[in-house]
């Protein structure tokens, strides 16, 4: 039979090196000859010398010709069944990849324009401020956040079409799952293509809808804006940040709505034998996220208020801190983690978070994912020296103290426990997923939210591409 030998290299298709895979002009061919001619340059047929209509890599991107591997199995010169079963696995394997792939990147944008929501919310709050505040800029503020409404919507319905279709993705992926044959996954397989280009087209409306400049637009409006009010609050802003006390935390927020108000920042400044150091406040709904503290002095006209004042408010009891995530350019999210215990690797974990000791976790990358996609998958960081797994001594002062043993559940972040050559003190590691037969030694804390982001960051082709861009202390308010 001709459909079981490749018709460049005659020899017959199998299970490995020359399994049947299908070019977008029909023609079939085996993965070895696919291979050869990407080596050569461009993929193209061997026959109608027509250039494959998707750009690949390496032979394993071109799609498996399904149709000729069930006719191979219904031949007499079909595999045992041992290796049926491998290749079924296998190709059920395969069949997942797209869908995987797919939820992905629907995730990814899901996150991203919930986010993008939430941003357009807080603009057009401070907005509807400036324009009760000043008359004379109410047309120009009315317009844009009429604009901004309009954006709010077209976020609403692209989010609410891409949940249908992460729903209708998952369950594409769960038929796969379940399927018990060949030609079960053939059949899903074939589906899941149908629906690819509906899901490509909605992840293209949707990074245009992110391209929107409608947020930069606003900003420019807010800082003309926030010129005129700044002679109005700023005596009420000094006079908030003076009265600063460590059990009033109302205060806190007021200095952070009005810093809000008139488009200026608030940093915790710390001084100590003459060295001076800021740490950034972001307030985000009921919390203020306090960064590590960095070296030098904050950016012009941001309001300032102690260090000491603010970090009084963190309630000892439950501690809580975030990690910033971001990769390909872009801020995806915060991390935030509620600490489990008060032993010394937990209190390093808080110093190397807040950079109240010196070193600190920000502008490092997380290095390494093990167990990828297996259970006890998880991710690892923590390498404030080399940025490479390579480096990260203990602070001064801080041993290793008594272990507490802890059954391995999703969300779960450990430290370096001694016996692991690989790890170092700084490091730390947070697990995706639950593994019951396994436990850790050394528990520092569980993720509370962000754990879709630290997934999403496991699932890159290099996990050394996320950078915790922030880190810091939770109080919430």
């Amino acid at each position: 039979m001709a459909s079981q030998d490749c018709q460049v290299c005659l020899e017959p298709y199998d299970d490995k090196v020359r399994r049947p895979r299908c070019l977008s002009c029909g023609h079939t061919f085996c993965t070895s000859c696919i291979a050869d001619t990407i080596a050569r340059g461009p993929l193209y047929c061997p026959f109608c010398r027509v250039i494959h209509a998707s750009p690949v890599a390496r032979a394993d991107d071109v799609p498996v010709n399904y149709t000729v591997v069930s006719l191979l199995q219904d031949t007499p010169f079909s595999m045992g069944t041992e290796r049926s079963l491998a290749l079924l696995a296998e190709l059920k394997k395969e069949a997942n990849e797209l869908t995987t792939t797919q939820l992905v990147a629907c995730n990814c944008h899901l996150t991203r324009l919930t986010d993008f929501k939430k941003r357009l919310s807080e603009q057009r709050s401070v907005h509807q401020v400036q324009i009760q505040a000043l008359r004379t800029l109410i047309d120009r503020n009315e317009s844009l956040l009429h604009e901004m409404t309009s954006t709010a919507a077209q976020v609403d319905a692209t989010i609410t079409e891409g949940m249908e279709k992460r729903t209708t993705l998952e369950a594409a992926q769960a038929r796969v799952n379940a399927a018990s044959t060949l030609l079960e996954v053939t059949a899903a397989h074939h589906d899941d293509q149908e629906k690819d280009e509906s899901v490509q087209e909605w992840c293209e409306s949707a990074h245009q809808l992110l391209q929107s400049q409608v947020l930069v637009v606003a900003r420019e409006v807010e800082h003309v804006t926030s010129a005129a009010l700044q002679a109005v609050v700023g005596h009420s802003m000094s006079a908030a940040a003076a009265s600063l006390t460590p059990t009033n935390p109302k205060l806190v927020e007021e200095v952070m709505n009005k810093a809000q108000l008139v488009g200026s920042g608030v940093c915790a400044i710390l001084e100590t034998d003459g060295r001076r150091r800021c740490a950034k406040m972001v307030h985000v709904e009921n919390r203020i996220y306090l960064s590590s503290l960095k070296e030098g002095d904050p950016p012009i006209y941001s309001h300032t208020v102690p260090y000491r004042d603010v970090r009084g408010l963190v309630d000892e009891t439950c501690v809580r801190i975030f990690l910033e995530l971001s990769w390909g350019g872009q801020v995806q999210g915060r991390v935030c983690i509620k600490l489990l215990n008060t032993a010394p690797r937990t209190r390093q974990f808080f110093f190397l978070c807040s950079g109240e000791r010196g070193p600190s976790y920000a502008n490092t990358n997380l290095f390494e994912v093990e167990s990828r996609g297996q259970p006890g998958e998880r991710v690892w960081g923590g390498d404030y020296e080399n940025n490479d797994g390579s480096g990260g001594s203990a602070l001064p002062g801080l041993i290793m103290g008594d272990l507490n043993v802890q059954t391995v559940t999703a969300g779960l972040v450990a430290g370096y426990c001694y016996g692991d050559e690989h790890r170092k003190p700084s490091h730390f590691v947070i697990y995706n997923n639950d593994c019951p037969v396994a436990y850790e030694e050394c528990p520092i804390g569980k993720v509370e939210s962000g754990m879709e982001l630290v997934r999403a960051a496991a699932k890159l082709p290099n996990v050394q591409d996320t950078a915790i861009s922030d880190c810091g202390i939770v109080l919430c308010i």
